[in-house]
């Protein structure tokens, strides 16, 4: 099928991102988006629907906002056969129109931790994979912003609110001494040799005295996390999943390819001397070492079958607002015919980072222990273009909003010589990046 681009028009002035989102949702129209308030990173905002790439009983389909299926890919993995498609849909567009990364024919979207599985309750308003053609989508890339389609969908009028959240209560949904346990277990699994790493993650279910507003929580996210991808993707039941990310799952631009893995992580001080002291207690720890090396290993050797240059950088201790991990940098020159976004991913997703190592045995072990949905948690949030670029972050940091209430996921990657309380520990301070933007 032929689609020609949508219009493009540069705005002489950068409107919010968030701001314009918080009103499209308030008008009741579908919004995705993806900011990460970097020099030269691309923000997309994804207001309406044209096309969905997504996620069917036989594989992937095109279709249309009615619900028409203009085209499909049978197969798995899912995400190999949606890049398959993706690169159909867009193989007639005049590329060379398009100036800039993110602005003509784009799509907003991302998938589940298991792209092949669909995602239970509390997740059923999102397949296990969508991508979405918005009617209009607002990028900001270099300092500029560019309108991609129906500008009229700028004027949309917010409906009356309820009023915001003042209070808010938290509980676990299994008791820390319950997924301690799995911990321990898990570890133990680990020393008999059932696998060399898993990553198990928590949930804590947040209530409070109104609604959640998915434009204060990402403007908290945003003021507290700026050097993380903040996004937000709306689900077909109302709700809607946000969060701060700082871990980019994949960035492609024409022949390049960069991965970021991060994995292993200790505190914040309480100045650039203990900041300092225990980024250098990062460093020597076996424990977090060893982790590190088998998330950069697997993302190396992922991206070395697309390509015949691969460039792994040192690990390096990348410093957020509460807590500092261990992260390296794979960079690749992706060889002809040139993968999309989607192609290179589906040979890379899951990483160690959200799943362990080997893959299959670490993903039975978590489906076993961690005793609950992970939905898109853990999967990843981004965009992809007409040419195949495009960028994807892991879905972590991140809860699903539902009205009053949300819940929040953090996970831990655990090792033969894994410490529960440590671990636990290591949830509670994830944790706290949404705990800390619900309730400001």
């Amino acid at each position: 099928m032929q689609v020609g681009p949508p219009q493009v028009r540069e705005l002489e002035s950068s409107p919010d991102l968030i701001s314009l989102m918080s009103a499209a949702r308030d008008a009741g129209l579908e919004t995705m988006l993806l900011e990460r308030p970097l020099p030269d990173a691309v923000s997309i905002l994804s207001l309406g629907r044209s096309y969905d790439l997504v996620a069917t009983v036989e594989g992937v389909a095109l279709t249309t906002a009615a619900g028409t299926r203009l085209d499909e890919e049978p197969g798995r993995p899912r995400l190999a056969a949606a890049g398959r498609l993706w690169g159909r849909f867009t193989s007639a567009q005049a590329l060379a129109e398009q100036a800039l990364p993110g602005t003509g024919l784009v799509a907003l979207g991302g998938f589940a931790f298991d792209p092949d599985r669909e995602p239970e309750a509390p997740w059923l308003g999102f397949p296990s994979l969508l991508f979405r053609v918005p009617q209009l989508a607002v990028t900001r890339v270099r300092g500029r912003t560019f309108l991609s389609g129906d500008e009229s969908l700028l004027d949309c009028r917010p409906s009356a609110q309820a009023p915001a959240a003042r209070r808010l209560s938290v509980e676990s949904e299994r008791s820390p001494e319950s997924w301690s346990a799995s911990v321990a277990e898990a570890s133990r699994r680990l020393r008999a040799g059932a696998a060399a790493k898993v990553v198990l993650a928590r949930q804590v279910f947040a209530h409070a005295d109104g609604v959640l507003a998915a434009g204060a929580v990402l403007r908290s996210l945003r003021a507290s996390y700026p050097a993380c991808y903040i996004y937000l993707v709306s689900g077909a039941d109302g709700t809607a999943l946000a969060g701060a990310s700082p871990e980019l799952l994949l960035r492609r631009a024409g022949t390049r390819a960069v991965s970021q893995p991060m994995a292993g992580s200790i505190a914040r001080g309480r100045n650039e001397a203990e900041d300092e002291q225990l980024a250098e207690q990062l460093r020597a720890s076996a424990k977090d070492s060893e982790e590190h090396r088998i998330t950069a290993r697997h993302v190396r050797h992922a991206l070395a079958r697309f390509s015949d240059e691969v460039e792994q950088r040192p690990p390096e201790v990348v410093r957020l607002t509460n807590i500092q991990h261990l992260a390296t940098e794979v960079r690749t020159r992706l060889t002809t015919p040139v993968p999309n976004l989607l192609e290179v991913a589906a040979g890379l997703h899951p990483t160690p980072a959200v799943n362990g190592y080997p893959a299959a045995a670490a993903g039975d072990m978590l489906a076993e222990l961690e005793e609950m949905e992970r939905g898109w948690y853990a999967g990843a949030v981004g965009w992809l273009d007409s040419r195949g670029d495009g960028e994807l972050a892991q879905a972590i940091r991140c809860g699903l909003l539902d009205g009053d209430g949300a819940r929040l996921y953090a996970g831990v990657g655990i090792m033969p010589d894994s410490d529960p309380a440590a671990e636990l520990a290591e949830t509670e301070l994830k944790l706290k990046a949404l705990l800390g933007a619900i309730s400001a």
